[in-house]
């Protein structure tokens, strides 16, 4: 091999050497869906070497790793921890997974419906690489068949927004019927006065036509005259704006009548988002880990990720890749790789179990308050006693979501018999390249208390030694689930 260090600015992707001499190197580990890391060793020479800009050659966040072997990149990361080591200083590169890890989302509000996955993990990279001094050039390819997030949350917000409109629409008819009775009562006392009016002209003609005096009686009957129009035509503007009050009565009626109705909508949408958990949600206010986001939806959906390295010109290029339902290949049949204990798996085999992680049934709490909170389980009979392994998590949205998270825990915990590291050396059975990260292979061998030893184990994890021999981190195959999301 022919490995060769180059190293780079960060933040201006300036190569500062093609072939860094004085670094040696640790185990190469790489992680599933992880951030893998590699150990450097420089003497204080080069440690503390600067740029033609004056600054450090190996800053911590400020400085980029690549390994290449002859064109080949096989790791490339963010120098992460810098420490001594007696004279020596030991450097922790952290792949370029890593990045997203510890920063915040601080963009604008989202809300995903129907979205896949895929594009949140892009969304979430893109928005980590939008601020000064933080594009990586990272880029996020692949896709999943899964979509989360409904569209109920959009309905929540239209019908809350159409609900506060009926509201609106209802009080502004009612202040005009208020309007339109204060009008009418208003009107009235005026009729009630010209009746006043109308009766003291009244009885002020009867007086005058007891004095015989005809001028007296042609004047107090021209106003008794005038008083029985005015109370007359006061009666008519009453009718007209009564008739105005009923035909406004009405409109208030239409009104409270689409506001209930608009009540009702906001109510069967509120219920709908705690029903199937509404859009997926990007707050900024709530100030969400942008690598846990991505976690999470690994996690949930499940997908795999892994880092993919190439030379674009004279610069290498990173790509986080997203591979569904899983990357990785179940290594069987005739000229697969053989990993047995005395053969190529070089440490004795330490399967373990506890019987504190057994479980054959699942009950989990999701979103949502009290009694309208996401409850399922599951249970798979199994000859023993029963037992639950519980848990809550207010960011699982919808029973779907749930059932995968139950199936995936109970499948991990049904059998906890397994070997989390093996150690296998460069043999003609496994050489090393004829298996890779999550890959399934068959781990077999003679245990001590335990008779033969034979299960299929995932590689999630693998650190290249120096000396040729590999160690593998391994869960059992049996513990995960694939492609469990909603299709489309």
């Amino acid at each position: 091999m022919a490995e060769r260090y180059v190293i780079q600015h960060a933040l201006t992707k300036e190569v500062l050497s093609y072939d860094l001499k004085g670094v040696s190197r640790g185990p190469l580990k790489l992680a599933l869906s992880a951030v893998g890391t590699v150990e450097l060793t420089v003497g204080p020479a080069t440690a503390t070497a600067v740029a033609s800009d004056g600054a450090p050659v190996f800053q911590e966040w400020g400085t980029l790793v690549t390994l290449d072997d002859e064109g080949q990149i096989r790791f490339r990361g963010i120098v992460t921890d810098m420490d001594y080591d007696g004279s020596d200083w030991k450097i922790t590169v952290s792949s370029m997974g890593t990045y997203p890890f510890g920063l915040p989302y601080e963009g604008a509000v989202y809300y995903g419906a129907k979205v896949d996955p895929a594009d949140i993990v892009r969304l979430l990279w893109d928005h980590v690489q939008s601020f000064a001094d933080s594009d990586l050039d990272v880029t996020v390819t692949g896709k999943t068949s899964v979509r989360i997030g409904t569209y109920s949350t959009q309905n929540k917000t239209d019908t809350l927004n159409a609900y506060n409109a009926a509201v609106a629409a209802y009080n502004a008819a009612n202040s005009d019927l208020k309007k339109l009775r204060d009008v009418v009562t208003n009107s009235r006392k005026r009729y009630s006065d010209l009746v006043t009016t109308r009766t003291n002209a009244s009885k002020a003609l009867t007086a005058a036509k007891k004095t015989k005096n005809a001028a007296k009686i042609a004047a107090a009957q021209t106003t008794y005259n005038q008083s029985v129009d005015n109370a007359k035509a006061q009666q008519t503007v009453i009718d007209q704006q009564s008739a105005s009050v009923d035909a406004q009565a009405k409109v208030v009626a239409s009104k409270k009548a689409a506001k209930d109705a608009a009540y009702k909508l906001k109510v069967a949408a509120s219920k709908a988002v705690k029903d199937d958990g509404g859009a997926y949600e990007l707050l900024p206010w709530e100030a969400p880990d942008c690598g846990s986001k991505i976690k999470e939806l690994a996690d949930s959906t499940p997908f795999d990720w892994y880092e993919k390295h190439s030379w674009a010109g004279d610069t290498p290029q990173t790509q986080i890749v997203i591979a569904h339902p899983r990357v990785g290949r179940r290594l069987s049949g005739d000229g697969a790789p053989l990993f047995q204990q005395g053969v190529n798996i070089t440490v004795a085999l330490d399967p373990s179990t506890s019987g504190e992680d057994f479980a054959n049934a699942a009950y989990g709490v999701g979103a949502g308050e009290g009694v309208g909170a996401i409850r399922r389980s599951i249970t798979k009979r199994n000859g023993k006693l029963r037992r639950v392994a519980a848990f809550q998590s207010k960011d699982i949205k919808t029973a779907q979501a749930m059932d995968t998270k139950l199936r995936a825990e109970l499948e991990a915990r049904l059998d906890t018999l397994a070997v989390s590291r093996i150690v296998v050396s460069n043999h003609l059975n496994s050489p090393r390249g004829s298996y890779s990260l999550g890959d399934d292979i068959y781990v077999q061998g003679q245990v001590p208390h335990y008779g033969p030893f034979g299960l299929w184990h995932r590689i999630v994890g693998i650190a290249e030694n120096e000396d040729g021999s590999t160690e593998l981190d391994l869960k059992r195959s049996d513990s995960f689930t694939y492609g469990q999301g909603v299709a489309e």
